[in-house]
């Protein structure tokens, strides 16, 4: 049936609320993590309005869903693979307003899904069970969701995953919710209140799982720092003027949970989300509660030169190296701090710094974290689409 400009236009204001809904819960999505869309018709030709690039979702307006022609998007479904700066030359050539911004890198199976309305996010407790061995996940899809949920193998985000999570959705066309290893959680529905809906009893789900096995998520601290980071900020800026914001996050129990044994080293094995590790780079750095400021000045150097030899060990000769900086830096029984050249990139940071500790220590409650493999974390940090932006 034809909608009416009206009735698209209202489908795509359901879309935004709902989308608000989903991106203000941090323990959903957090920071620009995850994406929505919502199928309409215009002009008697369906529509796919997706999140672009740089909206959060908690903070979605109309403005921030750009439209694309949905028909043309088919035509690459069954045929050769695109590279994925192919892939967004597609993608821009179909879009209703040509100076909107980029649709999301997922758009393609938000396209292909068979619902109205897709919701996906990178949800905490979904994290933690994604951080365990896809074997295990895979038995634990099966018993906890049965046939409603598509179970999907780590696939590199962009085409790849658009191509296979298609594949695999036509295959299991009862299921309304696809599990992504080490990555998140797609729902659909054909109202905006189902897929939501079904995004968050997936995540209840999950969460009772957890607490079953034992390995509940600590909840979100407070956004409050203490005393023994608050010395270390004068070392910190001396060391790396260039981030001189900085968020302290020291409050109980977070700051307990730092001093575990073993936390340090396994919050260094990578992060939690393929959108994590391009924010926060793959590890922190990592120094104790009493450093002075040639000891933080060393970590720095240490940290530089790790990050040089973790450059040179995936390069393949053709990519340019990011900056040597750490994003994170982790103090063993006082908490995380976020680093930044702006407030916004210190406080984005150290969230999703505390999200990764807390996901990091549920996972290890339940037999060890396993987060992607170094050279998978590569792979995401030097994605040829963030190549781009270096280049312009």
């Amino acid at each position: 049936m034809t909608l009416t400009l009206d009735e698209a236009d209202a489908l795509l204001a359901q879309r935004v609320e709902s989308s608000r809904q989903l991106g203000g819960n941090p323990e959903l999505s957090m920071h620009g993590g995850g994406n929505t869309s919502v199928k309409v018709m215009r002009e008697g030709q369906r529509v796919l309005h997706v999140k672009g690039s740089g909206w959060d979702l908690a903070t979605m307006e109309p403005q921030g869903m750009p439209g694309l022609w949905l028909d043309p998007l088919f035509e690459v479904k069954d045929g050769p693979r695109l590279s994925d700066t192919e892939m967004v030359g597609l993608l821009r050539a179909n879009l209703l307003d040509p100076a909107a911004p980029n649709p999301s890198v997922e758009t393609l199976l938000h396209g292909y899904l068979p619902a109205r309305f897709v919701d996906h996010g990178h949800a905490s407790a979904v994290l933690a069970l994604a951080s365990r061995p896809e074997a295990e996940q895979r038995e634990m899809v099966e018993a906890l969701f049965g046939d409603s949920m598509v179970f999907l193998p780590y696939v590199f985000p962009g085409f790849d995953l658009s191509i296979e999570g298609a594949r695999a959705a036509a295959a299991q066309p009862q299921s309304t919710v696809m599990w992504l290893a080490q990555h998140g959680l797609f729902t659909w529905g054909d109202t905006a209140d189902e897929s939501l809906g079904r995004f968050r009893d997936a995540v209840a789900v999950c969460e009772a799982h957890l607490a079953a096995r034992g390995a509940a998520l600590m909840p979100p601290t407070a956004r409050e720092g203490n005393a023994v980071l608050e010395a270390l900020r004068p070392h910190l800026r001396s060391a790396l003027p260039g981030f001189a914001e900085h968020e302290l996050r020291g409050a109980e129990p977070l700051a307990r949970l730092s001093g575990q044994d073993g936390m340090a080293e396994a919050v260094s094995r990578g992060t939690v989300t393929p959108d994590h590790v391009i924010r926060i780079k793959p590890w922190p750095m990592v120094i104790p509660a009493d450093a002075d400021a040639g000891t933080v000045a060393k970590a720095a150097e240490a940290f530089a030169a790790s990050y040089t030899r973790y450059f040179e060990a995936h390069t393949d000769g053709s990519l340019t190296m990011l900056d040597r900086s750490p994003r994170v830096v982790f103090v063993p029984g006082a908490g995380v701090i976020g680093l930044g050249r702006n407030k916004t990139e210190a406080r984005i940071n150290a969230d999703l710094a505390e999200q990764n500790l807390r996901v990091a220590a549920s996972a290890e409650a339940l037999g060890g974290y396993q987060p992607l493999p170094r050279h998978e974390q590569f792979r995401i940090e030097y994605w040829e689409l963030e190549q781009a932006k270096l280049r312009k």
